[in-house]
């Protein structure tokens, strides 16, 4: 028998309510303090960032060689190609290998 003086079973009171309130300010709080730096830095990179138009500027003075060097990559070297006399392929007018054809003009690759 469920008698008419039980309890329910959650009972709110100030003390707990308080409690929350203050874990959701803190949580709050804290996200905001963290929005905050994260403001400030991007701020400070941006002062301290170059505008678009030095980049620009710089950028353009630069030659292929030089944009290659800075990426760590090796500049491209610049090949004269020649059409091949049997089948009309161009192919790398120094060194160029042989196709594979039978009345390929170039030497065989080693």
């Amino acid at each position: 028998m469920v008698s008419a003086r039980s309890k329910p079973l959650v009972m709110f009171s100030f003390q707990k309510i308080a409690v929350f309130a203050i874990i959701i300010a803190v949580v709050w709080l804290g996200f905001r303090f963290v929005g905050n730096l994260e403001k400030q830095r991007k701020a400070q990179e941006r002062l301290t960032r170059p505008s678009w138009r030095d980049r620009f500027r710089r950028s353009a003075s630069k030659t292929g060689a030089q944009r290659a060097k800075e990426a760590g990559q090796e500049p491209a070297v610049e090949v004269e190609m020649v059409p091949c006399k049997v089948c009309g392929d161009y192919v790398a007018g120094v060194g160029a290998r042989a196709c594979g054809r039978q009345d390929c003009p170039y030497t065989p690759a080693a």
